[in-house]
């Protein structure tokens, strides 16, 4: 029973580790907006990303329900063209936005990555609410 206790223990620390962002990392601007397709969908909304540095092959993206201890709504990595623009259901796995209650607030986090996808040259990320306030 101790056994368990620990490893259930360690996995809860390990799960919240994130990845840390080097001291010179750029300052990503980024921006989003819910869509009528947003609600408990599977499609994510347009993501517009700026001050991304020149080097940047590919962004890694993911989102968070800050309401309900950070639930994981998905993520993944997406080849940088040059645009700033991540389309609109470009990211999956991807669950939108589900709250349990009236509201909740959910975070997008865009990382700028090199080539080899190890080295993170940006950072930044945004929140809403949804739903979005009138």
């Amino acid at each position: 029973m101790i056994r368990l206790f620990f490893i259930v223990c360690v996995f809860i620390l390990v799960s919240g580790c994130t990845e840390e962002v080097p001291d010179n990392a750029v300052t990503l601007d980024v921006n989003f907006e819910w869509t009528k397709e947003s609600y408990c969908s599977n499609f994510s909304p347009p993501i517009t990303v700026t001050n991304i540095p020149e080097e940047t092959k590919y962004l890694r993206v993911s989102m968070v329900d800050l309401n309900l201890f950070r639930m994981d709504h998905g993520g993944c990595e997406v080849p940088y063209t040059g645009t700033n623009t991540i389309g609109e259901g470009a990211i999956l796995p991807f669950l939108g936005p589900c709250p349990e209650g009236p509201h909740s607030f959910y975070e997008i986090t865009v990382q700028a990555l090199s080539a080899d996808k190890k080295l993170i040259l940006g950072h930044g990320k945004a929140v809403r609410r949804y739903p979005a306030e009138n």
